[in-house]
């Protein structure tokens, strides 16, 4: 399996986790879980949302973003999803593959709340073909963003 950017992040950091090889490439939660057999709420989505700055955004498949909370967290008052180039330009990655591991350190990341209460994570290598699965605790230590209140 070639060397990749969330790979490599994860690794430099000492960080344990197991990369998923998949027989046919995935890009929605549901695909995930046919895939892994699992709840959506173990398959962690990484959205991307632009207003003044760019944000990544973290929660588990079985919610939905809530963009006011999000507007007030960031102090942005537009604020949309990113367009498909956006989030290839700003992450490196395609939509549906998104990783918040090996991008840009100055975007800031913010993970929902319901996230620490996962025994594991399911999420995005940045490769369709391939996921990560990472424990509560190896995420907590890897991760470089806040968490907050910002589903519904």
């Amino acid at each position: 399996m070639k060397n990749l950017k969330s790979q490599k992040e994860l690794e430099d950091k000492g960080i344990k986790f197991i990369l998923i090889p998949l027989i046919h490439p995935v890009h929605t939660v549901s695909d995930v879980q046919v895939a892994c057999k699992c709840d959506a709420s173990e398959v962690v989505k990484t959205l991307v949302f632009i207003g003044d700055n760019p944000v990544i955004i973290i929660l588990p498949g079985n919610k939905k973003a809530d963009i006011d909370k999000i507007k007030v967290l960031v102090g942005e008052k537009d604020l949309r999803m990113a367009k498909p180039e956006e989030i290839n330009t700003l992450t490196g990655y395609n939509i549906g593959s998104i990783s918040p591991f090996g991008i840009n350190s100055n975007i800031k990341q913010i993970a929902d709340n319901t996230i620490p209460t996962l025994t594991f994570l399911i999420l995005g290598s940045g490769q369709s073909d391939v996921l990560i699965k990472i424990s509560q605790t190896e995420f907590r230590k890897s991760f470089r963003g806040t968490f907050a209140s910002i589903s519904n």
